[in-house]
């Protein structure tokens, strides 16, 4: 694991555009495509615009979600409506994009059909909620220790969370630890204090202690104060 301390949001979101940038273009030269998986929420706005005018082969980049709520496609909780309005503009306007969640009617039919459609991304960017949650893998969630078990087959499962609305499509662990590469990124006192316990050891009531305490897949933290 390694650490990564900025002063403020826009200096954290030009390094992780460029770090995300560069690691794409690695995978382009050594694969001829790669895949980048992106959270949602307010935080990454600021890192999908850095990002979005890199100079990189964005026809030959699939973005997709590293989780997604069960809503409508224009639902103002979409992530989908996120990335279209904030990543998939400028030159990343040429990159295709794959959601988890089509028009949100059928929820075990849309389920099997993510899980078909869905491509291994080269890196994943999660965020952390005070709660010590990523991707949708809520503490305390039915649904945790399968997102949770090694062994899933499946890469996207479904998770209620107990104190965040509507259901949630996610990657699981498994499937996040096959990417090539995990960033975190997280920000404020509030989640500094979340990572350092988590930090201490792994702890199902703190999801994200399974990311950062793992050899599977190498993972960065930036930190904004």
């Amino acid at each position: 694991m390694q650490w990564f301390e900025f002063p403020d949001a826009p200096a954290s979101a030009a390094a992780l555009a460029a770090t995300v940038a560069q690691r794409l273009s690695a995978a382009l030269e050594r694969d001829g495509r790669a895949v980048l998986a992106v959270s949602g929420g307010k935080s990454p706005v600021p890192f999908f615009h850095a990002l979005r005018s890199q100079p990189l082969d964005w026809s030959r980049v699939l973005i997709t979600l590293v989780d997604e709520r069960f809503v409508p496609p224009d639902h103002p909780d979409s992530n989908a409506a996120l990335v279209r309005e904030h990543l998939l503009q400028d030159a990343a306007a040429a990159a295709r994009f794959l959601p988890l969640v089509g028009d949100a009617r059928d929820d075990v039919a849309e389920l099997a059909a993510a899980n078909a459609a869905y491509q291994q991304p080269t890196v994943a960017v999660l965020g952390m909620g005070e709660d010590g949650h990523t991707a949708s893998l809520f503490p305390g969630a039915a649904a945790l220790a399968d997102g949770l078990d090694m062994a899933r087959s499946l890469p996207l499962l479904a998770v209620q969370p107990l104190t965040a609305p509507h259901l949630r499509f996610s990657m699981s662990k498994a499937a996040l630890l096959a990417c090539d590469s995990l960033i975190l990124s997280i920000q404020g006192a509030g989640k500094r204090q979340v990572f350092d316990q988590a930090a201490q050891g792994v702890n199902d009531s703190l999801p994200i202690s399974h990311f950062l305490l793992q050899t599977e897949c190498p993972i960065d933290v930036y930190w904004t104060a």
